[in-house]
């Protein structure tokens, strides 16, 4: 029988398991509260949204339980996490929420592997095309001839810029899109060749 690991190393496991899907998890509630708090939604796209900050919420709540049930020591765990564990049992009220959304992008963030791995660059390459779809979508819903009018039109348009394909069928008419689009431009750029290199360096050392 293999050897169950010590607490430190199931719970060094565990925070590199779930690092990305939390930072995932973290960039998505941008969209999310921008959704909830800034977009014309009917009735019922307000209930998906809201059922996806729920979702959400307990991804972050059941990943924070089960690194608490771990530690080696719950004390010493509480309190270098204290304010992630505040966070978690925050009640759902909505100034609360935002700043609970903002605690978890930043924690997440910073939290990543500095190394520039694939999963990394991946991870904000996901990151940063809902972020600018999320602007995006802010900015143009509204604008004198815009073709963007919703999240689901920006996310694609936000695709088809960063992949560096641009069809050109929908793009932003105000300032704030076009500073957008501008810096999806050289992002993608940027994210491609790094994807790109990691593939090839994989394919290498499988050789």
């Amino acid at each position: 029988m293999n050897p169950v690991p010590d607490s430190p190393d199931r719970l060094e496991n565990l925070e590199r398991l779930t690092e990305l899907p939390l930072m995932l998890g973290a960039f998505a509630m941008i969209p999310v509260f921008a959704g909830l708090y800034l977009w014309d939604l009917s009735p019922a796209e307000r209930r998906i949204y809201a059922a996806i900050e729920i979702a959400i919420w307990a991804l972050f709540a059941v990943t924070f339980l089960s690194k608490l049930a771990i530690a080696p020591s719950k004390r010493a765990y509480l309190r270098q996490n204290w304010l992630e564990a505040l966070i978690v049992l925050i009640p759902v009220i909505r100034p609360l929420r935002i700043i609970r959304a903002i605690f978890w992008i930043v924690r997440d963030i910073t939290r990543v592997n500095r190394l520039v791995t694939f999963e990394s660059l991946l991870g904000y390459g996901i990151g940063m095309v809902l972020l600018v779809a999320t602007v995006v979508t802010t900015a143009e819903q509204n604008a004198d001839g815009a073709n963007i009018r919703s999240f689901p039109d920006a996310l694609y348009w936000s695709l088809v810029t960063v992949s560096t394909v641009g069809y050109g069928d929908h793009y932003p008419v105000t300032a704030v899109g076009k500073f957008a689009a501008i810096f999806l431009m050289f992002f993608g750029i940027g994210l491609f060749g790094g994807i790109i290199a990691k593939i090839v360096a994989a394919f290498g050392r499988s050789g």
